[in-house]
């Protein structure tokens, strides 16, 4: 058998756990959907990578946005390399064993510099190797590279008017950090060399190298044949604390908001007065019951990209929630750090902002206290965990958006979606998922 040629995410993930790497070689057909959440990930990290060539302005990519082309990727860089280009993007390397794609290869003063971009916020642990096999194969390839960098994304940066991608990026000097490294890549690539090529799947036990630093996509396979582990059925059987219910009860007061916030958060600030990463209120919906056997009203918002929806989102808020009555919502930090980050930003509305952290109750917590717990909760507090339990004929599976993820997906896609008719469903989509939310525990609260 040939030795097969070792990339950079091959690489990473053979040194992460080797039964991964040689699944992701020869029964690629196991491997887990993307989700979407997954696929989010990839394609912030796509338009991260994308703005940060502005750093560099006036280079070739080589891949052409075909990465499965390696042999023209390798050519052409050699090519713009010898026809003396500064700066190239995507430029390919391989040494015959191994194979790298650098983001972006500049250089300056007759001395090559490269630059691998995260969009993360530092760096991290596991992406010391990552720029360290880089390294190891460009010079190995015959490239005399100077220096090696990190790019990452600076979290403090505030966003006013276009985007100052020198404020935003970070420059990290690697090269210090990953020369001790590169003694250690040979003997590792040899082993993984080795076990690709001895026909025969790592025996390798499922452990913290399955979820961390993030989730291998061969997990469903490597369950299979598992023993089921004791389910909550079995750790905590049904129970009920009626006096404990009736005391969280007895501290709410009429009128009763159930609310509930959707939000964004974008790797690149969208709006001006926000930073990356940073959450982004665009949507809340809002029942309110004004006495105990009074009526059921509800209300809600949603932006209208690509408008800021913060000021409009406070401004209706505010106007529905009133002076008095409980507010409850589900996991109270979430909203209170958005409204938080609301008065920070938009200082004018601190003022009547504030009065509200009084008044908002957490209805989880009586079931992260398990004063309420059914098995079916399968040790989980989440809402849509304890919804199904106790509110079976309430569900989620028939609406399109089905999780704080997707909605979040679906609202940028408001922000360049042309078509009115698909921008009407998703914003049809997006207020039915987040209705469902407050319903939901309207109807927890009438249970307990």
């Amino acid at each position: 058998m040939n030795i097969p040629t070792i990339s950079k995410s091959s690489f990473i993930r053979g040194t992460k756990c080797p039964k991964s790497l040689y699944l992701h070689f020869f029964q690629p057909e196991e491997q887990d959907e993307i989700s979407e959440s997954q696929q989010q990930i990839f394609d912030m990290g796509h338009n991260v990578g994308f703005l940060a060539q502005q750093l560099f302005p006036g280079g070739i990519d080589t891949s052409r946005g075909a990465h499965e082309k390696v042999n023209e990727a390798l050519s052409y860089t050699q090519e713009l390399i010898n026809n003396g280009q500064k700066v190239i993007y995507e430029a390919a390397f391989s040494d015959g064993e191994t194979l790298c794609y650098m983001d972006i290869l500049v250089k300056e003063n007759s001395e090559w510099r490269s630059y691998e971009v995260k969009a993360s916020t530092g760096v991290k642990d596991y992406h010391v190797m990552d720029v360290a096999f880089q390294y190891y194969v460009i010079t190995r390839s015959g490239l005399p590279l100077t220096d090696i960098y990190m790019v990452h994304i600076n979290n403090q940066y505030i966003r006013h008017g276009v985007i100052d991608v020198e404020q935003l990026f970070t420059k990290v000097f690697m090269t210090g950090t990953i020369l001790p490294k590169q003694v250690d890549i040979p003997g590792q690539l040899k082993s993984l060399q080795e076990m690709l090529t001895s026909g025969l799947v790592p025996h390798v036990e499922m452990g913290y190298q399955c979820t961390h630093p993030y989730n291998c996509d061969f997990i469903e396979f490597c369950r299979q044949g598992l023993p089921v582990e004791p389910g909550a059925s079995e750790s905590h059987p049904a129970n009920r604390n009626q006096e404990a219910l009736d005391e969280f009860k007895e501290e709410l007061g009429f009128p009763l908001f159930f609310m509930d916030f959707e939000t964004i958060f974008p790797a690149i600030p969208i709006h001006d007065e926000s930073r990356p990463y940073q959450q982004i209120p665009f949507q809340f919906s809002l029942h309110v019951q004004r006495s105990e056997h009074g009526p059921l009203e509800h209300y809600e918002f949603l932006g209208t990209p690509p408008a800021d929806p913060r000021s409009a989102f406070i401004e209706e808020l505010l106007a529905r929630l009133g002076d008095s009555g409980s507010i409850i919502v589900w996991n109270q930090a979430f909203e209170k750090t958005r409204l938080k980050e609301i008065s920070r930003d938009f200082s004018e509305y601190a003022s009547k902002i504030e009065p509200l952290f009084a008044r908002i109750v957490d209805l989880m917590i009586p079931f992260r206290k398990k004063h309420l717990y059914m098995p079916e909760m399968n040790d989980s507090y989440s809402l849509k965990a304890v919804l199904p339990a106790l509110v079976p004929e309430l569900s989620y599976s028939e609406l399109e958006i089905q999780a704080g993820g997707s909605a979040s997906m679906a609202y940028e896609q408001l922000y360049h979606e042309k078509d009115s008719a698909i921008i009407q469903q998703i914003r049809g989509d997006l207020l039915a998922y987040c209705k469902l939310d407050t319903l939901a525990m309207v109807r927890i609260i009438e249970i307990i």
